[in-house]
Parts: structure tokens; C-alpha cells; sequence
């Protein structure tokens, strides 16, 4: 007789395949994944579910691939990973912006004439008058920034530019990028006589029923779209500059709030360059006629995929449908604060018709686009939640995070509609931040209901989605997201829509996130996400309030490549 084998009973060794599986095998796969990169000694705010903070983090193909214990994260050094040591240095996700105009601005910026809000009135015309020197006859001076609240000190107005540039015609947009400032020579361009102009509300005129110079909404996007566009080089330059100024804030991913066909060309030329060091989601111009006509817009929609890259997202649409309140053009539930150019019981009105509305966005949801749609006005707001609600009806199953931008006013009762309709606030702090914009809002809706413009606290407690976004350069001097930090959480206007500073980053990262569907993709610190990172001279939840919006980056690091490094960083590679 044979001697019988010795085998474990099957419960043991189940047991004991469970074990290898659970313990060594894990062991053996980390060992055989060496890292590209690993930081060490970090104080690292994952911001993920569990919030927790850790010592490491490694990376491998532009993906976290772990994150622990510096002894735990040393098990993926190989013999060419790339050690850095963070010197107790804290690190975040990168800070993701939600609502910019990067573009713009850059496009401003680096090849205009530039008026920041903060220019005093008197500072404009002589600004003017050097800006038209640099150009050849007849060309346009364009540019602007201007503080909207310069509208009623009378010192605006078609005279002063005439006489700094009576041969070029002028076109200055101002901070809320509604109101344009334009002289003589532009308005006979434009054919803005003064029996042409008698007949259109958003051409204003002085005492005389002349042209003054100013040009609102429709008006102001009419003419621009008469101004000889750029070079496409020009955008592309403003691209580059875009990413890497915000790659300088920690700035990964952003979103492009209203982008026109040579934009998206743009972005799309950079990153098949690969000088691309962002994510940006494009929110292309719809049913606005700024500078190309509806037709163009639509065909830019329909051939959105075609410029989709790995970097440049296109389901995105923007809508506008209502102006801002300092030039009464917000839709408001209630009236004004009275002024003697607008009746007693002037309310404003919607930019869309409310049945368009709904049309648009219930098809822009059955195509998989996202809608953002521009609303600073109660009675907008609304508007816009019911097209949402119109869309969730016809297609119960969708999840697309459609937003209000601005959300200005809110009235109490559809605050809980935001949750309800899975609807996402998209807010920008700088509406708040006291400045030249804040006392233009103020003369026009009052204090008290200025107290709530934008209730951020209000609408987390509703348990709404908030996203932020700089909405940069209209209202604010700068997208750099750490004031605007320091502002959500110690407001001065409004003290009582401070949020906690973990509500305030959440906003800067998941929440901006989800707003753009990159959620699964960026965010969070988290194995298997992007590794994008920012490292940061000071620790936010640690350093006293007033010191957040000092922040410094040290260290940006995009797909795991360092994009951005200051000077001097504690941050050092061994």
C-alpha cells in the first residue's frame, strides 16, 4: 500500500491562499512597481473621502501610484526613481479653477491696451492716448478692464477718447465684460448715428439723444465682432501664457468659461505641442452672437469632438442668460434700488426667453453637454434651475453637472433646488472682495441684498455643489485662487456667507472637479488619479486666516512633470 499523501484540509487552505493573496502578493507588486518619482517627508492633504494626510506619495506614468508612510512609499524607489525630499513641506491637489476667461485676459494682457479696474478714471484717457501711438492709421485700440462703476461720475464718455485718438477708432470692455467704452471714430464705423441709435436700448446716450460712447450687451458684442480678430499666433501665445501663469498660482486645471472657435483652435495647436501644462474644459460661446455669429457657434457644437485632445475638453456650452446688476441688466424677482433713469418698479429682464432656455439645455443634456449658464439675478437663477429641471424630466437619468454661474441672488425657496436637481454654483469670490465692482452692485440692489450676493454659506447648508471659479479678468485683478481662498472664509461683505476653510478648498478641488467631470481624473490626491500637485510655502488649515491669501507656491507638478518651481523651494531632489 502506498502511504497516503498528506494534504491541509480544503478550509486551510483556503485560508492560507487568502493570506498569501491579502499580505505577500501586494508586497511582491509594490516591490515590482517602481516609481518614476517619489516625494518623501511631506505633510501631503490628500483631500480625498477620508481627508487624511500622509508622509509620500509616488508616481509612475503621470498617476499616483501610492500614497503612505515614507517607509511604505520607499518600497517603490528603483534605480531611477527620482527622490524628492518636501522638507515637511505641504502639498494639495492642484487648485482647479472653474470659471476664467483665460484667453481674454491673456489676449489683453499681452496685446492690448490695458485698463485694470483699479486705473483711476481720470488715468484712462492718457492711457489711451499712448495705447493709439503704438498702432499704425486707422487701427483699432482695443482693450480694457475698466471699473464699470466709472459709469456714473460723468467723466466717461465718447469726448475724452476723441481727444486722445480722434484717428483710430477705440473699443474698451469693461471689469463685468458687459459695457464697452467707445469713441467717435468707432461709432461711425459701427454706424451708431444718433437716429440709428435712437431705437437700441443698449446704445446709451447723453442729455442730447447723441451716441455717448457706451454700448451694453448686444451692442457691445456687435462691435466687437467689427474689430479685425488677431493673428492665430497671437492666441496661441496666449495660450502658453495662460497654463503657465497658472502652473505659477498651482493652478492644473481650468475652465475656459466662454470660448469662441479660434480659442479652442488655439488650445488644440498647444497641446498637440505638448506645451499644454493644464487640463482645461472649453464652455463654447452659444446663442451669443460676442464676436462670431450663432451659425459658427453651432457649428462649432456640432464638431466639438473634433477638437478634443488630451488635455482640451469640448462638451461644454455657455449661456447667458441675463447681464450683472451695476448695469441693470441682472433679472431680479424684486426692483432695483430706484434711480432716476429707470422706473420705480424696474426689474430687469432675461436675456433668453425661458421656453429657449429650456429648449437648449433639455438638448444640450440629450448630446452629453454640459451647460453653464450666466445668471447674477434671482429671477435668472430661477430660470436657469427650471431648465434644469426640464432637462432632469425628459431624461431622468442624467447626471450631467449643469451649472449657475455667478448665482448673484438666490431667493431662499430655490436654494434647496440646487441639491434636489444635482444643479452645481459656480461662484466667484471676487464679486465680493470689496472693490470699485462691489460699490457698483451696492448703488443698484442695496446693501441688504448685497449682504447675500452670492450666499455661498447658504447654499452649502442646502447641501448644494459648489464650484469655484476667479471669473478672471472681469471683476478680478488676478486669478490667483489664495485670496480668493482667504475671502470665502473671512468675508468681509456679507460675514455671514463665510464658509469653513475645508468647505472653501473642497470648492478649489473635488467640488471644481465634479463641476468640469473630471472628478475621476483630478481633485483629490488618490492612487490612480492624475498626479497634479502643488506645493506650498505654508499649510492653510495651520497659518491664521489673514495669512491664506499669501500663499506661495513652491512646486506644480502636472502628470507627475514639474511644470512650475519658485526659486528657492524647500522642495530638493536627491
Amino acid at each position: 500500500m502506498q502511504p497516503q499523501s498528506r494534504r491541509l484540509p480544503k478550509a486551510v487552505a483556503a485560508l492560507a491562499t487568502f493570506v498569501l493573496a491579502a499580505f505577500f502578493l501586494p508586497l511582491l507588486a509594490q516591490a515590482a512597481t517602481p516609481a518614476d518619482a517619489v516625494y518623501l517627508g511631506g505633510n501631503i492633504r490628500t483631500l480625498d473621502a477620508s481627508d487624511r494626510s500622509v508622509q509620500a506619495v509616488a508616481v509612475v506614468g503621470g498617476r499616483i501610484l501610492a500614497v503612505g508612510t515614507d517607509e511604505a512609499i520607499r518600497q517603490h524607489v528603483g534605480p531611477k526613481t527620482r527622490v524628492v525630499d518636501l522638507n515637511g513641506a505641504t502639498v494639495m491637489p492642484g487648485i482647479i479653477d472653474a470659471h476664467g476667461h483665460y484667453v481674454r485676459g491673456a489676449l489683453r494682457g499681452l496685446f492690448s491696451c490695458v485698463l485694470s479696474p483699479q486705473t483711476p478714471v481720470d488715468d484712462i484717457a492718457p492711457k489711451v492716448r499712448e495705447c493709439a501711438q503704438k498702432v499704425g492709421p486707422g487701427e483699432w485700440v482695443s482693450g480694457g478692464g475698466w471699473a464699470n462703476g466709472y459709469i456714473g461720475t460723468g467723466k466717461i464718455h465718447r469726448s475724452q477718447l476723441d481727444a486722445v485718438s480722434p484717428d483710430n477708432p477705440v473699443y474698451l470692455l469693461d471689469d463685468s465684460g458687459q459695457v464697452a467704452y467707445v469713441n467717435s471714430k468707432a461709432l461711425a464705423i459701427l454706424d451708431l448715428t444718433r437716429e440709428t441709435a435712437a431705437t437700441r436700448e443698449h446704445v446709451l446716450k447723453d442729455a442730447s439723444g447723441e451716441p455717448n460712447g457706451l454700448l451694453t450687451l448686444e451692442a457691445a458684442s456687435q462691435a466687437l465682432s467689427r474689430i479685425p480678430p488677431l493673428a492665430s499666433e497671437k492666441y496661441e501665445a496666449a495660450v502658453r501664457w495662460s497654463a503657465q501663469e497658472a502652473n505659477r498660482f498651482g493652478i492644473t486645471t481650468f475652465a475656459e468659461a466662454r470660448a469662441d472657435r479660434r480659442t479652442v483652435e488655439a488650445f488644440v495647436v498647444v497641446d498637440r505641442a505638448g506645451q499644454l501644462s493644464a487640463n482645461v474644459a472649453t464652455f463654447l460661446m452659444y446663442d451669443t452672437e460676442f464676436n462670431e455669429t450663432q451659425a459658427v457657434q453651432e457649428e462649432t457644437v456640432r464638431n466639438r469632438a473634433q477638437y478634443r485632445t488630451a488635455h482640451v475638453y469640448t462638451d461644454f456650452v455657455k449661456l447667458y442668460l441675463d447681464g450683472v446688476p451695476i448695469t441693470y441688466s441682472g433679472a431680479l424677482l424684486e426692483p432695483y434700488e430706484h434711480d432716476d433713469s429707470h422706473p420705480a418698479d424696474f426689474r430687469g429682464q432675461l436675456r433668453m426667453k425661458p421656453e429657449r432656455i429650456q429648449q437648449d439645455l433639455a438638448e444640450m443634456d440629450r448630446m452629453g453637454i454640459t451647460v453653464k449658464m450666466h445668471a447674477t439675478g434671482d429671477a435668472s437663477v430661477r430660470a436657469g434651475l427650471d431648465a434644469i429641471e426640464t432637462a432632469r424630466k425628459a431624461n431622468p437619468s442624467g447626471q450631467l453637472p449643469h451649472q449657475i454661474a455667478h448665482v448673484g441672488l438666490v431667493a431662499p425657496s430655490d436654494l434647496v433646488r440646487f441639491k434636489q436637481l444635482r444643479a452645481v454654483a459656480d461662484i466667484a469670490p471676487p464679486i465680493w472682495i470689496p472693490g470699485p465692482y462691489s460699490k457698483a452692485v451696492v448703488a443698484t440692489i442695496g446693501q441688504a441684498r448685497y449682504e447675500r450676493y452670492v450666499p455661498t454659506a447658504d447654499l452649502l447648508h442646502a447641501g448644494a455643489l459648489v464650484a469655484y471659479g476667479s471669473d478672471w479678468p472681469a471683476v478680478a485683478a488676478s486669478f490667483n485662487p489664495w485670496p480668493h481662498l482667504e475671502s470665502l472664509v473671512d468675508r468681509s461683505i456679507g460675514p455671514a456667507q463665510r464658509i469653513p476653510l475645508r468647505d472653501a478648498v473642497a470648492t478649489m478641488t473635488i467640488g471644481a472637479a465634479t463641476a468640469l467631470r473630471l472628478e475621476q481624473k483630478v481633485g483629490s490626491i488618490e492612487v490612480g488619479k492624475s498626479a497634479d500637485m502643488v506645493v506650498l510655502d505654508r499649510d492653510p488649515f495651520q497659518v491664521p486666516v489673514s495669512q491664506i491669501g499669501g500663499t506661495r507656491v513652491q512646486l506644480t507638478i502636472f502628470e507627475g512633470r514639474e511644470v512650475y518651481r519658485q526659486d528657492g523651494s524647500g522642495a530638493q531632489a536627491k
